[in-house]
């Protein structure tokens, strides 16, 4: 049988140097009381004017990575519920630079703890941030967690499984009927909003045809421009079921009273200055049907990725009759409530990972970083015994999930070192139900691969590692061949007084792994090689080769074959 062999060489100069980094990236790790990592926390990239660049949450290693940003000069700013601000000074980043920025924060949650409600006749204070300590510390928090909700909603990557049900209810809040709705896709927010400019403009209650609809505000509508200056905020009294927290109230300012606007209490928990839900009632319905009860809840939840979500909500509306009262007159009145509403009983990220609300498997994820401490983007990730196998992203991440608890090896293969015929060890981590393994992993660079490779053999300062594979006609390896690198080394000679240029034959000889893999060592360089593979009886042609020795690492794929 008459079967086609080829061979692919590889070259590369030994003494390598990092390769140029394509693209500007700025890394920032955050830390907190103990040089602890602070996940979760809200990282703004600003440049000179002061304007947000991007914004990025820190992983659970309290790192936020910015890529492909424009050669500029910026600074860092971050924000996380409980502690104080962290400002970095202006740094500049310059085309192809990396550059990394530390930022650590103090805890200063025990200024909630000492906050006491003085209710100074029911006054409102505008705009928290300008006046009013109190009032301000406590704003301070709610907006960090309000900003964090934004942009998870802003980013619009998780796929969430709800369950919204639609209640009818009696005066006495009797459920008279109900029904649910599954619905499981990629969502924005759980639940429906409008834009805040639409909201102030238009009203909380809107005319849908012969319909109201009612809106809930979402954390955009909450720190927007457009409500923050027509809404004034206080602290608000514990109303007995919220112990351990603090409310923060606002109401409606100004004397348009002819749409619909809301009021409520943002509750804090005092001790992690957390914010927990949001409640609210319409202000300036039909007297008739105003009621305390008409109104809702919006419930928040920081993930344990450090996202927030609304996990729960409800909207209370008024079910309206028309009658006529004692004069015969027409009269609108309150007969009961339509209560709509949900809860998010899953959600996930686009990779699959699991926010971890009601999990009954785990997972393995992580970060894969090079040799610089750079995200290594299209590394393959997989389980041993599972078929689930993921890419890394442009940050490096990886995610696996919906594994049973035990114990398994996680694989990582990296397309570019294996060509170079590296292969990382199986890694072992144990899976915990309902939770996610981190499993960072930090790749060798070309250089450390070759270096290790020919550990202990003697190799002259101008020779490079020469190194490639053994390959049949249809793509598969060959191993067992025989590879040989031939080359003369001329020289002048003295022969009976007669100056002769001559050279002798020298070589080397190695055979292809059980992945056709093979190297060699101690090529030399600037001199004329020929290299061949054998296997049996077969021989693939000769090709001719020369490597130059370049300060970079250079790579040459030559193919080899014989039909």
């Amino acid at each position: 049988m008459n079967r086609s062999r080829a061979l692919y060489v590889l070259a590369a100069a030994f003494s390598l140097l990092p390769l140029a980094v394509s693209a500007q990236t700025v890394v920032v790790r955050v830390r907190g009381p103990g040089a602890t990592p602070v996940f979760g926390a809200l990282t703004h990239l600003v440049d000179s004017s002061g304007s947000i660049v991007k914004n990025a949450l820190t992983d659970e290693r309290g790192r936020a990575l910015f890529i492909g940003m424009p050669p500029a000069i910026y600074r860092v700013r971050v924000e996380m519920i409980g502690m104080t601000t962290g400002e970095s000074e202006v740094f500049e980043v310059a085309d192809g630079m990396a550059v990394s920025q530390d930022i650590n924060l103090e805890s200063s949650a025990i200024q909630l703890e000492g906050i006491a409600v003085e209710l100074d006749g029911g006054r409102c204070t505008l705009h928290p941030q300008e006046e009013g300590l109190a009032i301000a510390v406590v704003w301070d928090e709610a907006r960090k967690a309000l900003s964090a909700a934004a942009f998870t909603d802003e980013q619009g990557a998780y796929r969430y499984e709800t369950m919204v049900y639609d209640r009818r209810l009696d005066t006495t809040y009797t459920i008279l009927s109900e029904q649910e709705t599954h619905r499981e896709g990629y969502m924005r927010t759980p639940f429906d909003s409008r834009p805040a400019e639409d909201l102030m403009n238009n009203g909380f209650v809107q005319a849908d045809g012969r319909d109201q609809v009612y809106y809930a505000p979402n954390a955009t509508v909450l720190l927007s421009d457009a409500f923050l200056d027509s809404h004034c905020f206080r602290l608000a009294r514990d109303d007995g079921t919220s112990e351990g927290l603090i409310g923060l109230a606002f109401e409606p300012t100004g004397d348009d009273k002819s749409v619909v606007d809301i009021a409520g209490t943002m509750w804090i928990d005092r001790e992690t200055a957390e914010l927990r839900w949001l409640d609210f009632h319409y202000e300036y319905l039909d007297r008739a049907i105003s009621s305390s009860d008409v109104g809702g809840r919006v419930d928040f939840r920081r993930m344990p990725s450090g996202m927030w979500i609304v996990p729960e909500w409800w909207i209370r509306m008024p079910v309206v009759a028309l009658g006529t009262d004692f004069q015969g007159n027409p009269r609108r009145s309150v007969n009961g409530f339509h209560v709509t509403g949900g809860r998010v009983l899953e959600a996930r990220e686009a990779g699959g990972r699991s926010l971890a609300l009601g999990v009954q498997t785990g997972g393995v994820e992580g970060v894969v970083v090079d040799s610089l401490g750079m995200a290594r983007r299209g590394v393959r990730v997989g389980v041993v015994g599972s078929s689930q196998e993921v890419f890394t992203n442009a940050e490096g991440r990886y995610s696996i999930t919906g594994l049973n608890p035990g114990r398994f090896q996680v694989r990582f293969v990296d397309p570019v070192l294996e060509q170079y015929g590296f292969a990382s060890d199986l890694l072992a981590r144990d899976v915990i139900r309902g939770e996610m393994t981190t499993l960072d992993h930090h790749l060798p660079s070309v250089g450390d691969v070759l270096f290790d490779a020919c550990r202990g053999q003697p190799r002259p300062e101008t020779s490079v590692v020469l190194l490639g594979r053994v390959i049949d006609a249809r793509g598969r390896p060959v191993s067992g061949a025989s590879v040989r690198v031939l080359w003369t080394d001329y020289q002048l000679r003295t022969v009976n007084r007669l100056v002769l240029f001559g050279g002798d034959s020298s070589g080397l000889e190695t055979t292809s792994d059980a992945r056709g893999h093979y190297m060699f060592c101690q090529v030399p360089t600037d001199i004329a090689l020929e290299v061949h593979g054998e296997l049996d009886e077969e021989r693939s042609q000769v090709y001719p080769l020369r490597i130059q020795l370049d300060l970079r690492a250079r790579l040459l794929g030559i193919e080899i074959a014989r039909n």
